[in-house]
């Protein structure tokens, strides 16, 4: 993929339209496809880091358009459109900010009532009919898309210190469980720093749906795994019931997930996402083994 440029302040500032001109902008942060900024109180602007990635946004824009009234926690609402520019040339979406705290790193006063929050969500999300959606396909039964991905993040955790008992987890990446399963929409990225938190500590927002696909459901549920809160997957499991097949490929792609936060925050100094990929490890471990995941398993 080619990058597109970073811009400066200012240089976003001139790429404004009259009605937002003089509207205070600040930096938000980004992730592998965007670059966020904050435009007054109310207002999100987000930038395509590559080339092609302004089709992408827009194509995530008219999904969230659809999927909003059909789901129970608030998404992005895209209202306007940047015009491109030399120096933008995929243009830009202007979307409504969406109030709350990314639950990355945020301590949870009660867990088990994000879990009940979480639980329904994702229920309601991969209890969609595809047809009510245009997704693309993006699953891989081979697991070897993942495989590959996490192997090469455990190298990279492993070069920088941050995993001493590589070993073992680079032999659960290699054995993966049977990924051939039917197909759902889901969110793709369902982590902590993707779930906003309000002041009292419960989901209010769902962010960044670039990765939204019709895939294995075992993918979203690998994210409340990651958290590594026992009372919070509980709880989650209790208004939303899964398999244990489910639960075991969920399970193999948190570690998965994990060995990618370890990397990422390897390479970019990232603190949390060392923090989250460490806590995410010693939850699977502290399982007994890699697929024991749910304590008390409820009924298919």
């Amino acid at each position: 993929m080619l990058p597109l440029p970073a811009l400066t302040l200012a240089q976003l500032a001139a790429l404004l339209p009259p009605h937002l001109a003089g509207e205070p902008l600040g930096w938000l942060g980004e992730g592998t496809d965007h670059r966020v900024y904050a435009l007054g109180q109310t207002l999100v602007l987000r930038f395509p880091k590559w080339v092609g990635g302004g089709e992408a946004l827009r194509l995530e824009a008219a999904l969230l358009q659809t999927l909003a009234p059909l789901l129970p926690l608030p998404l992005p609402e895209v209202l306007a459109w940047g015009s491109a520019a030399p120096l933008c040339p995929e243009g830009f979406a202007v979307a409504r900010f969406l109030p709350g705290t990314p639950a990355l790193g945020q301590p949870l006063a009660r867990p088990a009532e994000v879990g009940r929050v979480l639980g329904q969500f994702l229920g309601a999300l991969h209890g969609l009919p595809a047809a009510a959606v245009v997704l693309p396909t993006d699953h891989d039964p081979s697991g070897g898309d993942w495989q590959d991905a996490a192997l090469a993040d455990l190298k990279v955790a492993e070069a920088a210190g941050l995993l001493p008992d590589a070993a073992r987890w680079r032999a659960v990446v290699q054995a993966p469980p049977p990924l051939a399963v039917p197909l759902v929409p889901i969110h793709g990225d369902f982590a902590a720093e993707h779930v906003l938190l309000d002041r009292a500590g419960q989901p209010c927002g769902v962010l960044d749906w670039a990765d939204a696909a019709l895939g294995d459901p075992a993918r979203d549920w690998a994210g409340l795994i990651h958290w590594a809160k026992p009372e919070l997957l509980r709880a989650a499991l209790l208004v939303s019931p899964q398999t244990l097949d489910l639960l075991r490929r969920a399970a193999w792609y948190a570690t998965c997930r994990a060995l990618g936060d370890l990397a990422y925050g390897a390479a970019q100094g990232q603190p949390a996402y060392i923090l989250a990929g460490h806590r995410a490890l010693a939850g699977l471990a502290g399982s007994g083994r890699q697929d024991a995941v749910n304590p008390t398993p409820p009924s298919p």
